[in-house]
């Protein structure tokens, strides 16, 4: 019996109906894998991102045993932020101040602290990310170095920006350099400019004028003087120039200060003053000590009296000392194997306070040994006895 046309249109009907819905079934599994498979892919993500997280506050501050502070079992609604800065919201102008004291910048904010980090030196320019009070009510900063490294130092060691005032450019105007170390000649108005020749300390030079924008310099922010010196033509930062008129008095280290006693027997192998940089044989730079050839392990003595202001490390001294003394005088003491004094402590002269390595930016075993009145580096051949 054949079956009528209405009929042959109903089967045909609800064939293609179950066609489509097993191809809807498909899709839709298809779909819900998908949409599980990217979920579990944002919960892993998550999780690394906790790890990753938590191992560096543990560094810090090990026991603090962070947990997971969402629940993850819902990943579909979680949006990974690959940015730092929340869109729309405009970035806060930066803070910056220069450092007062030499200091050794902390992981947390704590005397301490034994994670140092690196060392920033009195003038030097740092971003200042925010204040914080610790349990003890000192102020403490976390500050960014300009090499993009972030540490803790005590707010009492910043102070604001120095105002710098537009240098005269009308008239010809003769000046003289006042750093203690000389000051580099480039070929142009930045440190990006070639090496030309290096200006002794209290050289005398010619100015014809200043360069369009200041930059800032150890600190110091100014514009950049075309001067010329010994018949060479070029730039040297402002911030180090002082017109002649304003030439102040040397500073001597008074005769009470001077006697200092040579820290280790041994042979002078680099004297104060500028030399080829002895690791990368490249360059000239200016020598702020002597250095002292001696075998690993000789015993380092006090130069003189004093107190240890510093026992620290970094990727320049390795291990060193630095002591306090009279008249705002100052003794360094660098690539020790080991030093033998703490910080704090009085030390009188010829006592032991560590022992000669090479650790740190180093060729050799040597004591690289300074003298300073504040900041400003002296020959210690001309105070030793």
């Amino acid at each position: 019996m054949r079956a009528s046309v209405p009929t042959l249109v109903a089967m045909v009907f609800v064939s293609l109906s179950a066609l489509d819905l097993d191809e809807l079934r498909h899709k839709a599994k298809q779909k819900t894998e998908s949409v599980r498979s990217e979920s579990l892919k944002k919960v892993e993500q998550i999780h690394k991102r906790f790890a990753e997280f938590k191992a560096d506050i543990e560094k810090l501050r090990p026991g603090l045993n962070i947990v997971m502070p969402i629940d993850t079992k819902n990943a579909g609604k979680l949006r990974l932020v690959d940015h730092n800065e929340l869109p729309g919201i405009p970035e806060d102008p930066k803070v910056f101040a220069i450092v007062t004291h030499d200091y050794q910048l902390k992981s947390w904010h704590a005397e301490e602290d034994v994670e140092n980090l690196d060392f920033v030196r009195a003038g030097e320019k740092v971003e200042v990310v925010m204040v914080t009070n610790a349990s003890d009510g000192l102020a403490w900063a976390l500050v960014r170095t300009a090499q993009e490294n972030e540490g803790y130092i005590p707010q009492r060691y910043l102070t604001a920006l120095p105002e710098q005032s537009l240098p005269s450019s009308a008239k010809k105007e003769t000046k003289y350099v006042i750093t203690p170390a000389g000051l580099r000649m480039r070929s142009e108005p930045s440190l990006a400019g070639d090496f030309l020749l290096l200006v002794p300390a209290e050289a005398e030079v010619e100015v014809m004028g200043y360069s369009d924008q200041k930059d800032t310099v150890d600190g110091l922010t100014d514009y950049w003087a075309e001067a010329e010196y010994a018949g060479q033509h070029g730039w040297l930062f402002n911030g180090y120039l002082r017109p002649l008129a304003e030439k102040p008095k040397k500073q001597k280290i008074s005769s009470g200060a001077a006697e200092f006693v040579m820290p280790i027997e041994g042979r002078i192998s680099s004297k104060f003053g500028p030399r080829i940089d002895p690791v990368t044989k490249k360059g000239v730079n200016f020598h702020r000590g002597i250095d002292i050839a001696a075998p690993t392990g000789e015993p380092i003595k006090a130069a003189k009296a004093g107190e240890i202001y510093e026992n620290s490390y970094n990727k320049w001294w390795g291990n060193y000392i630095i002591i306090r003394h009279a008249d705002d005088v100052y003794t360094y003491y660098c690539h020790q194997s080991r030093t033998a004094a703490r910080k704090g402590q009085s030390v009188k002269t010829g006592e032991l306070i560590g022992y000669v390595g090479k650790t740190g930016k180093a060729t050799g075993p040597h004591l690289h040994f300074e003298i300073r009145v504040g900041q400003d580096p002296k020959d210690p051949l001309q105070y030793l006895r």
